[in-house]
């Protein structure tokens, strides 16, 4: 019982060991797997844009007559904002709405024809491009303004540096004027030092003199004095001396 039993473990684990053959997967086709189309044929495509259009007419959002003036005010709007303007302001998105909705509006009164359609479905293109060209002209302009102010700049600069140098031909005869009038400063300076040693001696000589008079009016009662005394002697020798000339005549007479 017991090899009989071994022999059925075994064969399980032969079983276990030997490989088994998965069965080959099969993809469903995808419903939106692309499906090369035939060339058509003229026929073909009128029937297949016929259909296509009448799906998407039925499906199609219809637009209130309210709706569409206020697409067409939302436009004139725009129109009565300059292009570069209307660029800055980024007001092409609610645009392209309301091209949209003019383009699909119909009612009795008013039919667009296909080709009216198709321009205002272009149109926000269009203005798009007309923005751009403007900003693009606005950019040139500038670029000729600033051609403009360099010029103007240029020409100020030449006039600049010509007065400059007007200025510097000034400035130097200026300094040789003041080369010249410093010439006579020191001239001048020169005379006024001699002027002043001139006076320092009149000054020193007038001193000394003051001084002597002082001293001589300190002496005068004193010289006046003497004055009397000298004139009396000055009398007294005149007296003699015409006594000896009296007395020197006499001797001539009797001799």
């Amino acid at each position: 019982l017991k090899a009989k039993e071994a022999d059925c473990v075994k064969a399980v684990i032969d079983n276990q060991k030997t490989p088994t053959t998965k069965p080959a997967e099969i993809t469903p086709p995808s419903p939106f797997q692309a499906i090369e189309p035939e060339e058509p044929a003229e026929e073909d495509m009128n029937t297949f844009f016929t259909s296509l259009d009448s799906e998407l007419s039925s499906s199609r959002i219809v637009y209130s007559k309210e709706e569409a003036k206020e697409a067409l005010a939302k436009i004139n709007e725009a129109l009565n904002i300059t292009p570069i303007d209307l660029n800055d302001l980024g007001k092409f998105s609610p645009l392209k709405q309301a091209f949209m909705i003019l383009a699909r509006f119909d009612c009795a009164s008013t039919t667009l024809t296909i080709e009216q359609k198709n321009e205002l479905l272009r149109l926000e293109e269009r203005l798009k491009e007309l923005a751009n060209q403007t900003a693009k002209a606005v950019q040139d302009k500038d670029q000729t303004a600033k051609e403009s102010i360099k010029r103007t700049m240029t020409c100020n600069l030449e006039s600049s540096l010509i007065r400059y140098k007007e200025v510097e031909t000034e400035v130097k005869q200026v300094d040789q004027k003041l080369a010249a009038l410093h010439e006579e400063v020191e001239e001048a300076q020169k005379k006024k030092e001699e002027m002043l040693g001139e006076g320092k001696r009149i000054y020193r000589s007038c001193k000394k003199m003051k001084m002597e008079l002082e001293a001589l009016e300190k002496k005068w009662a004193e010289y006046e004095a003497m004055a009397k005394v000298a004139e009396e002697e000055e009398r007294s020798v005149e007296a003699e001396w015409g006594r000896i000339k009296d007395f020197i005549s006499s001797i001539n007479r009797k001799i």
